[in-house]
């Protein structure tokens, strides 16, 4: 019985280690369809289209909730544009770069609610701001890259900053909705901004032509999107938000080693540096809001925003 009853109580956090590694693999499935000539518009699209298809029947929602769905729509298009920039930064820039960029999202949710949202700092929200900063730092070297990298160093700065303010409003939403029509309503937004940038871009190769691009378009698509989201939204109902944060840092740790094993890409020592204070950074405990007092709980926020974002 007690083997049981631990058995449930590990169902949850199992759960949430078993997306973060799904979530980890992106950048790498991302690398392997560009070198088989496959643009980053049509590998963004191919990312959210099976979620797509399979979150459609829970689309519907009652009127009175339109307006939260307009804002899931509008929230799903701005972070089909960050997903995209991210991905073309791991075209253009050393992929630990551009990884460790998008996992600057804490300082920019610190930003985002005190300038936008108006909330309270915290001295541990503080501190998490400043380890993201300080690793930022050691990996950026803006005198080394061309101008073309210089965009596309500015433009990955854009998904963090869009997962920031997804994490501040999903803190707490304006209206009620379930986590599985937010998230199909935002995957609609994605495809909705998506399908007209690819068509625009008109790109050359649609489909992978190796039977091996196939299988990691299928990672991509299922491994790395449907199968971790899915396993987030029921693990995360049964894990303490504290614990999330500490499993969900894998999907950094993956998401380096796997370029760097399978593409044979070398870290640096500052790139374990960095990679290590964002962890550090991640897993810092927010503490319980005290009485007459407001405190950023970033952990509840990243439970939100990952049940809402794909």
């Amino acid at each position: 019985m007690k083997m049981d009853i631990q058995k449930i109580k590990m169902s949850g956090p199992m759960m949430v280690l078993l997306s973060a590694v799904g979530f980890g693999f992106n950048p790498l499935f991302a690398q392997i369809l560009f070198d088989q000539g496959m643009s980053t518009e049509l590998v963004t699209l191919y990312r959210f289209i099976l979620p797509g298809i399979l979150l459609s029947f829970y689309l519907s929602a009652p009127k009175h909730l339109w307006p939260e769905v307009i804002r899931m729509l509008l929230l799903g298009f701005a972070s089909a544009i960050g997903v995209l920039a991210y991905f073309h930064a791991l075209k253009a820039l050393d992929s630990s770069t551009a990884i460790l960029i998008y996992y600057t999202y804490p300082f920019f949710s610190l930003l985002v609610g005190v300038l936008i949202f108006k909330r309270a700092l915290s001295v541990n929200g503080l501190l998490s701001a400043m380890l993201v900063l300080i690793a930022a730092s050691l990996v950026i070297d803006p005198a080394a890259l061309s101008m073309e990298s210089k965009w596309a160093l500015f433009g990955c700065f854009l998904a963090p900053m869009v997962f920031a303010f997804q994490i501040q409003y999903l803190a707490k939403p304006k209206q009620k909705l379930t986590a599985a029509c937010r998230i199909a309503w935002a995957t609609m937004g994605h495809l909705i901004i998506l399908i007209p940038l690819v068509i625009y871009a008109a790109p050359v190769v649609i489909f992978p032509e190796q039977i091996s691009g196939w299988c990691v378009l299928m990672g991509l698509a299922f491994l790395a999107a449907a199968l971790p989201q899915y396993l987030f939204v029921v693990g995360a109902i049964k894990t303490k938000p504290e614990i999330i944060a500490v499993f969900g840092s894998a999907e950094l740790v993956v998401a380096m080693l796997s370029c760097a094993i399978f593409l044979e890409q070398d870290l640096t020592r500052l790139d374990i540096t960095a990679m290590l204070l964002v962890m550090v950074a991640l897993c810092i405990r927010h503490p319980t809001p005290l009485p007459k007092a407001t405190f950023i709980n970033s952990n509840d926020a990243e439970t939100n925003i990952k049940k809402a974002s794909l």
